[in-house]
This record gives C-alpha cells, structure tokens and sequence, in this order.
C-alpha cells in the first residue's frame, strides 16, 4: 500500500512537472549566459562602453546581466534593475499598443481617413488622392519623406503643445499610401496624435494611465525631459558613440516628436512591458479588454517583396523569424533591442549606452536559431540589367539638404557572373555576394540575418522598390541622386569654394603690389561664390555634428546662398558685358554650376 503510495506521489509530480509552464528549457540560462558572454567578451570595452541583457521566459527572469559601465568617467557598473537607458524607437510599440486599445473601444477604425480624427486642414502636404490610414503609419507606408529638421529640444523651455511640433514641420507626401515602405519618425507621431485626439488626453497621460500604471512600469518616462518620474535621471547612463579610437560622451536625446522615441527608463521596466506582450494567446490581459485584440496586435500587415520579415501593426518581425516580434531603438548615445515570442513566451532585451548595431545583432544571432537559406524556385530567363544601378533608402528626405544623409546610404547593384549580384555600399564599406533563390530574389548567407535577403520589385520592364534590410525598402536613385551625381555635385561645391577663395587671394595680392588696380566687378563675385560655399559647407558640417538639420539655421544658409547667387550673376554678366573675354565668361559659367550643386544639394530651399 505504501509503495502503490508512493508511486501515485512520483507520478503526480511528473504530471505537475510536465504540464506546469516551465521557467526555461533545460539548460537554457547556462546557454544564454555562455553566448552572451563570448558576444560581450568580443565588444564590450572595445566598440561598446557597457549593456544589460536579459531573457524571460513563462513570466520567469532566466537570464539577466550587465556587462561594462554605464559611466565611463564614474566606472558605474550596468545594472538591469537600476540602470536607465534612452529607449529610442522602441516607444514607438507603446504607439501601436494605444492605437489597438482605442480601436478595441471603437473610438478609431484602422482603415478610415486619418483626417477624420485630425483638425481640418492639418495634413498640408498631401500628395496623392488615395487616403492615408492608420494601418498605413502603423506599416511605415504612408509615403512621407525623412523629416530631419529640429528633431530636438536644447532646452526645457523650449518645448511647446505637441500637435504644434507636428504642424510647424510636415514632411511631403512623396510616394502613394500603401505602395512603399519608409520608416518613419512621424508617422509614430502622428499616429500618438489621433491618440491625443481620439481619447481627450495628452499622449503622456493616456500612456501612464493605459499601459505604465497597469503594468507597474514606475521607473519609465515618456515625455522629452523625463521629469515626471522621481530620481530617474540620478541612475540613467552616460550615452556614447564610438570614434573608432575611442568613446566620445553625447548628448541627451530630448525629441520634439517624442511618442516616436523618447521613453526613458530601466530594463526591468520594459520587461514587465515585453513580459505582457509575450503572454501566450488567451493568457491573462491587462491592457486589452479582449485577448483576440492582442493576437490581432500581432498579425501581419505588411511585407516588401521577397522580404524574411514583415510588419504587424507596427511591431517588427524578427529576420525569418515571423513568431519573434519587437523593435530596435537608436538615439545619439544609446543602442536598443526588444524582442517577444508569444508561442514560446520568451521575451528579450538588449540595452547598451553607444550608437553601434552590431552588438545587439551578435547577440540576437547568439540566441536565436538562425533558419538556412530558402529553397532555390526554378525561375526562367530573366534580364537582370534593370536591376543594375544605385539605389537610395526610400527614408530619405528628397526636398531639402536632408537629402545629404540619404546619399551617404547610396547601394549599388552590379553583375557578377551569370546570375549573381554585387551589393556594395561605397561609403559604409560594405561588399555583399547574392545568388538567386526566386523570381528577382537574392541571398547571401554570410550577410547578417536582417541582410540575407536581396529582392526587387518590378512593374511594367522596370524596379519600382528593392527590398534590402527591415525598416526601409530602397527606390532607384536616377543619374542625378546616384553616387556619381552626388559626388559631382558635391564635390564641385566644394571644389569651386576652394576655387574663390584662391582667386580672391591672386587678386588681393596682386592689388596690394600694385600689380593691378582695383575692378569691384572683378572681385564681387568670387566673393559671392566663397560667400554660397562658406554658408553651405559650414552649416552642413554643424548638422552633421549635432545629427539634426536647425531649419532657422537652413533658412539663414539658403538666404544667404540666394542672395549670393542674385549678386553674383548681376556682378558677373556685368563684367562679362564689359571686358567681353574667355575668362569673364568661364568665370561666370563656374558660377552658375555652383548654383546648381547649391540647388541639387538643398542648400538654396528654404523650409
């Protein structure tokens, strides 16, 4: 009896031990550690000044670990309990949660007009007749260009109403709704607008009374100056950007558009948001009223041609993993990774303090087994030359000297025997080998897992769109916008600058010898092109530095650049009427191609 006893006891436990959620796989948290350990071994100190890392699995903390320092100058170690990191784009997801929360209580519809839930006539550039949806900014598809002018507060008092943030600046309409996808910024925003609109709160309140306070997310921020929450700011980390030779300390991120980008707060924090999201469908919901809602959170709404991974409702998929969700966040010193996997309920988080990917990629590739390369389809002849050429990301500004950054992402596509492709990136040092798999779809295995996968888009003879990396697809550049056309204009701006100011020097000297008289035709409009130069060269490389473009600032550079250019064709066909020689007209002549690198590169568009 006592043995039967027994036995009964042992099966019971087995049956409890097999059906309860377990923690982890076996040996699990010793796999994570070792692989996040010889990831962090190979960067951190190196490329990367510190990070924390933590895994979860069944509501369980499996693995969680800080490497490096989150204070260089204060040898402050990482902490994932106390540490606060710049969440970036991730506050993005916080986005797409409150649209599902207020479509679940039927206050907006995904796929009606956005003006309706907007003021009338806030949309001012509007493109094309197709209407632009919710479901288009949740898919990045809304085809706005890149909006890079005043991404950032200086200063708390600065700051101004959110829906006048995103009416002083609107990005043009530059694609049709639904055809392209361009990550972008505002599109984030404007969505956490018919939020504000929608529900009758600021977007700061809705999302502490919504998604922060159910959770018990109390270590996070979501406005740009993270003030509403005690003491947060005392345990944040120092951001950092790697030089190459060493850390260099950058500033705070305050984001005008700040939905898109801006919470701040610890690991622990946004794993009690990544915990929920990884709950297994049908598992207790607290921000939904309906379990169906966060399974159709999850469903895919959009996917770019020949992509391994697609969109839904905003959250990304995991590069051939379409059941692993989540974002990556970017600020100017921070680097961030949030990943969930319902069907395992795993999810996981990788914070650093640096403006670098590829840590946060090592890792994922560390934990997540990588699927092989897809199945060649037997396709027949095809002509591959349409597909040669260079490429710009389709988040690119077009209409403004934003257009510079874009230019800096140029892809060229070339041939490589008889069916391969070349994939370089002449100004990222990156050089990539694709063999077909399908219909203009191309891999390559040794490219890291979001940029195996190459393919085009063609309609009517021609690529309309390039599916390259997750975020963005790529368009055709054209001759103008290509490496070439860039580099000339450019480089003949700047070339021309340097050109002036030595004719302005020959000509000073030659004046104060007394090798030559004083002629105001003559040396006005060299003046007038180092004058355009000057103000271009040095505005561009302000921007760059603080990786925004001031629009006061383009407006004063363009200003100066047209009043520049009307002084200098006055002077210059003046002198050329007068002296009536080969030097008077090829001088004029270098001035007007000055004219037309300003125009080509933004510098004369005033915002």
């Amino acid at each position: 009896m006592r043995y039967k006893t027994l036995q009964c006891f042992l099966a019971a436990l087995v049956m409890i031990a097999f059906l309860a959620p377990s923690a982890y796989a076996s040996g699990a948290p010793d796999t994570y550690e070792a692989s996040a350990n010889a990831v962090s071994e190979k960067y951190i100190g190196k490329t990367v000044p510190g990070a924390c890392v933590v895994i979860s699995e069944h509501d369980n903390t499996v693995f969680a670990k800080g490497y490096g320092f989150a204070d260089l100058e204060n040898n402050t170690a990482m902490d994932p309990e106390t540490t606060v990191f710049e969440w970036g784009s991730i506050s993005k997801t916080f986005v797409w949660v409150s649209v599902m929360q207020l479509v679940e209580d039927r206050k907006i519809d995904l796929e009606t007009d956005i003006r309706t839930y907007l003021p009338d006539g806030f949309l001012k550039n509007l493109r094309f007749a197709e209407p632009v949806t919710l479901l288009h900014l949740m898919n990045h598809t809304a085809g706005f260009e890149e909006e890079l002018l005043d991404l950032r507060y200086y200063s708390a008092s600065e700051e101004i109403p959110f829906k006048e943030v995103l009416s002083a600046h609107q990005p043009k309409q530059v694609y049709p709704p639904g055809t392209v996808s361009a990550y972008s910024n505002y599109c984030a925003a404007l969505a956490a607008l018919i939020v504000e609109e929608a529900s009758g709160q600021s977007y700061k309140d809705y999302i502490k009374e919504h998604i922060l306070l159910p959770l018990g997310m109390t270590h996070t921020s979501v406005g740009p100056f993270w003030m509403d929450v005690d003491g947060l700011l005392d345990h944040k980390a120092k951001g950092y950007s790697y030089t190459g030779k060493e850390f260099r300390r950058e500033d705070e991120m305050h984001l005008r558009m700040y939905p898109a980008g801006a919470m701040n707060g610890t690991a622990a924090d946004l794993l009690l948001f990544a915990e929920w999201l990884a709950k297994a469908p049908g598992e207790e919901i607290r921000l939904f009223k309906s379990p169906e809602t966060k399974e159709r959170l999850f469903k895919e709404t959009w996917c770019s041609y020949g992509a391994n991974a697609g969109l839904s409702h905003g959250f990304w998929q995991y590069a051939n993993h379409p059941g692993i969700l989540g974002h990556e966040g970017g600020t100017y010193g921070f680097k961030t990774q949030f990943w969930v996997e319902p069907e395992a309920e795993r999810a996981i988080l990788i914070l650093t303090n640096v403006m670098e990917t590829d840590y946060c990629s090592a890792i994922m590739e560390a934990v997540i087994e990588q699927d092989a390369r897809p199945l060649k389809q037997e396709v027949g002849s095809r002509d591959l030359s349409m597909l040669f050429g260079d490429y710009l990301p389709a988040r690119s500004a077009w209409s403004y000297v934003g257009k510079i950054q874009a230019r800096m992402q140029i892809i060229q596509i070339s041939k490589e025997g008889e069916e391969n492709l070349r994939l370089k990136m002449p100004l990222a040092d990156k050089d990539l080998l694709y063999e077909p798999v399908g219909e203009y779809q191309f891999y390559c295995a040794e490219a890291i897992p979001e940029e195996r996968s190459l393919a085009f888009s063609v309609s009517d003879g021609r690529v309309t769109s390039m599916t390259f990396r997750l975020a963005h697809d790529y368009v055709p550049a054209g001759p103008l916008n290509g490496f070439a056309g860039s580099f000339l204009s450019l480089g003949s701006y700047i070339l021309l600058t340097v050109l002036w100011l030595a004719i302005l020097i020959v000509l000073s000297s030659k004046i104060v010898c007394k090798r030559s008289s004083f002629q105001w035709q003559r040396i006005i409009l060299p003046i007038c092109g180092l004058i355009l130069g000057v103000a271009g060269i040095a505005g561009m490389l302000h921007w760059f530095s603080l990786y925004t473009i001031i629009s006061t600032e383009l407006n004063i550079v363009a200003g100066i650049g047209i009043a520049a250019a009307i002084c200098g064709i006055f002077t210059g066909f003046s002198y050329v009427v007068k002296r009536k020689n080969r030097a008077s007209v090829l001088t004029i002549v270098l001035f007007a191609l000055q004219i037309i690198s300003a125009w080509m590169l933004g510098f004369l568009t005033v915002v």
